[in-house]
């Protein structure tokens, strides 16, 4: 049997993502401007330049960000319920707040010598997670879909609907008063749109002369650009219904397509057995709901893993597989190989820890490598 215990080694889980629905992402960055669409259209990131026909990727860091919210659960569950904010803060995020920034800011890494008994085996969730100080030792790789010349996303785009036109029966839902409220805001929405659509196309105009404009030139179309803005958000203030115009078309984004496989993984280094386990443990907490990215109100973002888990260390002749992990909607499933049982071992031992952590000597709450001893 693989006993990670006696000595840390490095874990990797390589296999494949298969998105079970669409996957989109909703970071500004990633947008750019092209005959497909405009600069507001929500586009998925690219390998390489900001392109149309540059292959297309998933951010590996949508599904780090759901393990280190499974082990802040699992954290709290050890702490009886709760814990405070500021623990939510460095457990999820890596960032202190409050009195415990004013105590990590003293903190200076360069002179910390990591030992075996140090933070990351008091406190293996954020040894995994890390801080801006603290490295973690969790890697997650992003998701390359397998065919890069397949046409894996596509736009979608959709009309924003009064509901009460869509579907007429809520209208007799409504009282008299509010019957007479809401044709105001209906009539109010047509007219409030297409004067929005005046100034906006005067902003639009005026943002294209700026980039060629003069000095004294950039000076007056920068003040009547907060003119045009300011006379938007007059108009926009005087509705009696919802600022923004309800029936309206609405930006569509990229997503890659159902069915799509991709190659993925993840790495532990210098893991023990408790590290692997945490890890097995978010994956199995995961499969209550694996959605990863933006657009869950259109179905978008579930997703199904199939990895093979494998660890090869100096102190072995050949890399030896340790079994495969699979998550999927309601699903997870250790299948072990080789005859070891070490995956399985290391879930049931992490969830043990979350049960009773003082049984490992472990602190879900320290953060300081200073102070931290096991």
């Amino acid at each position: 049997m693989v006993n990670l215990s006696a000595k840390r080694r490095s874990i990797y889980f390589r296999g494949y993502t298969t998105a079970v629905s669409a996957l989109a992402v909703n970071r500004p960055d990633d947008n750019f401007a092209s005959p497909t669409g405009t600069k507001d259209l929500q586009r998925l990131p690219r390998l390489g330049a900001k392109l149309d026909r540059s292959p297309v990727f998933f951010p590996g860091t949508q599904l780090r960000h759901r393990i280190r919210e499974a082990l802040l659960k699992g954290a709290c569950k050890a702490a009886g319920g709760q814990l405070p904010l500021k623990d939510h803060f460095m457990l999820i995020q890596g960032v202190a707040i409050g009195e415990m920034a004013k105590e990590l800011s003293s903190v200076s890494m360069a002179g910390i010598v990591e030992r075996e008994g140090g933070l990351r085996s008091v406190n293996p969730l954020i040894s995994l997670g890390g801080f801006w100080k603290h490295a973690g030792s969790l890697g997650v790789n992003d998701w390359i879909p397998v065919d890069s010349d397949q046409q894996v996303y596509y736009l979608h785009s959709k009309m924003r609907a009064m509901p009460h036109k869509r579907n007429e029966e809520l209208v007799d839902l409504l009282s008299d008063d509010d019957v007479d409220k809401l044709k105001r805001i209906i009539n109010e929405d047509g007219e409030i749109a297409r004067k929005v659509r005046e100034i906006e196309e005067e902003i639009k105009q005026a943002k294209k002369r700026y980039a060629t404009a003069s000095s004294v030139e950039k000076k007056q179309l920068g003040d009547q650009l907060n003119r045009l803005e300011e006379i938007k958000s007059g108009i926009k203030s005087e509705k009696e219904g919802p600022t923004e115009t309800l029936v309206r078309p609405v930006e569509g984004y990229e997503a890659i397509c159902p069915g799509t496989v991709m190659k993925s993984g993840i790495d532990i280094t210098r893991a023990n057995d408790l590290d692997l386990g945490f890890v097995l443990y978010a994956l199995k907490q995961i499969s209550k709901r694996p959605y990863v990215g933006a657009h869950a109100a259109d179905g978008k973002g579930e997703f199904a893993l199939d990895w093979e888990v494998k660890t090869w260390s100096d102190d072995l002749e050949d890399p030896i597989t340790l079994g495969r992990v699979k998550v999927g909607l309601l699903d997870f499933e250790i299948i072990p190989e080789n005859g070891l049982s070490t995956l399985q071992d290391a879930l049931e031992k992490a969830q043990e820890a979350f049960v009773d952590p003082g049984k490992y000597g472990l602190d879900f709450t320290a953060f300081n490598p200073q102070t931290a001893v096991a």
